[in-house]
């Protein structure tokens, strides 16, 4: 099984590889933007969207990628903006510290930085490209330590007010959130974000787990962690955001939400009782994972990338071999770690979603599966990509639901401290970056992009 499985990822790099030199040879001469000077070739760009699709999950078609290029281009343009404003103040990031990235990045996901590199050489994309986004963000924060942190000063009355604030809000419902934020620079940047955070939210409903897009996206500090924003009450967020979560319930997604400086999408992962508060916790039904409604699903998907034009025998190999995967595959627990053991072999953690909000096939697909069941594997092609992919159906034992489930604790002095350091420095942080995108030179080429403006 793993022999037929190897074969298969073997086969597809070695196919992208026979076809990649000329094709990249083409769209590196071509420049999709000029930043003060500096181009971004369209074959940049196109390596960027494919590890964003191939690492994210969602859907990989031709109409995502068209919709992940404006988004991808600009986080392209700030990566050069960052990279040359931290050449300037002459800090430097080594191959070293842009290793120790990987190595943190593949624990935090239990795989090692080599099985990173080799599924994106399955997907035919370049260790450079990784390198390139983390180096960018490695550089980033070393400036931002520099230059910014010495200037922020929380002194020890605003920690007491913010102490009593906390204190008088434990009587108020309290919320664990993730977010993603698109930052609006000025009234002609609006329907630029607007653009962007509407088609986030469409990847989001497209099975995109809400992390990945937060971590490549979002134009907030937290983006660092996957968008989380930590336990939240009256105060913490912007009043339209504070709204949007009073009529949301846990494990949902907010509509993009305008509020000032921006766009925000909002994920609720739970809800905290108030001090005091009697109200007990409430049993999920048997089999139904953390803070899954009735009538939603929680599904990771099995992914295998396969060669382009497999002749029917292949078809068949390839078939039984996934067929004796799924014989081992006992639901979600440890699944990652399991798939990390095979080559080829790739999960991705789907969001919760309604029932309704699934794609027909995909209903299909999994109709008449129990908690813990895995689909039968079934193809698809998704732009250029041909794959092989089961679908498992997680909730392996009874839970407690994610309505009301943890009672309110005071925050030390120090936590506190700490949160209102960063929030200053973030809010710096995202002056200094809006600084330099105004007063930047840049030139964009790409017509996909352009077109998507221009419309």
């Amino acid at each position: 099984m793993k022999s037929v499985l190897k074969f298969a990822a073997a086969a597809l790099a070695a196919t992208l590889a026979f076809f990649a030199p000329q094709a990249a040879a083409e769209s590196i001469q071509r420049a999709a933007a000029v930043v003060n000077g500096t181009v971004i070739s369209t074959y940049d760009l196109d390596q960027r969207v494919r590890m964003i699709l191939s690492t994210s999950g969602g859907a990989q078609g031709a109409a995502a990628q068209q919709r992940l290029r404006e988004q991808v281009l600009r986080t392209l343009i700030d990566e050069i903006l960052q990279l040359l404003e931290a050449q300037k103040a002459e800090l430097t990031v080594t191959e070293q510290e842009v290793d120790e990235a990987i190595d943190r990045i593949a624990k935090q996901n239990n795989t090692t930085r080599e099985a990173i590199v080799k599924s994106l050489a399955a997907n035919g994309i370049g260790e450079e490209t990784l390198r390139v986004q983390i180096r960018a963000e490695l550089a980033w924060s070393k400036l931002i330590e520099e230059r910014l942190a010495p200037r922020v000063n929380i002194s020890e009355e605003e920690i007491d007010q913010e102490m009593r604030r906390i204190e008088a809000g434990a009587s108020k419902p309290q919320f664990l959130v993730s977010e993603i934020f698109i930052a609006i620079d000025s009234p002609a940047d609006e329907a630029r974000a607007r653009r962007n955070i509407e088609q986030i939210h469409q990847q989001l409903n497209s099975g995109t787990p809400f992390t990945a897009l937060a971590e490549q996206f979002s134009e907030s500090a937290t983006a660092s962690r996957g968008g989380d924003l930590g336990w939240v009450q009256d105060g913490d967020v912007p009043a339209e955001v504070w709204a949007a979560l009073q009529a949301m319930r846990p494990m949902t997604i907010s509509q993009p939400v305008r509020a000032a400086g921006g766009y925000y999408i909002i994920a609720m992962r739970d809800k905290m009782r108030p001090a005091g508060s009697a109200e007990e916790a409430r049993p999920a039904p048997p089999g139904r994972p953390p803070g899954v409604p009735a009538g939603s699903v929680k599904l990771k998907r099995v992914v295998i990338g396969l060669p382009p034009n497999m002749s029917k025998a292949d078809e068949q190999r390839v078939l039984q071999a996934a067929a004796g995967l799924r014989e081992q595959i006992k639901g979600c627990q440890g699944l990652e770690q399991f798939a990390g053991q095979l080559q080829g072999v790739a999960v991705v953690d789907l969001p919760v979603l309604p029932m309704s909000d699934l794609a027909p096939e995909v209903r299909q697909v999994i109709q008449g599966l129990n908690p813990s069941d895995v689909s039968p594997p079934y193809f698809s092609k998704e732009g250029d990509m041909n794959l092989m992919n089961m679908l498992v159906v997680c909730g392996d034992r009874p839970r407690v639901d994610y309505v009301a489930t943890r009672a309110f604790e005071m925050p030390t002095r120090e936590e506190v401290g700490n949160r209102m350091f960063n929030q200053e420095l973030t809010v710096m942080a995202r002056r200094y970056m809006r600084d330099l995108r105004r007063d930047a030179s840049i030139e964009i080429r790409d017509a996909a992009v352009l077109n998507t403006v221009s419309n």
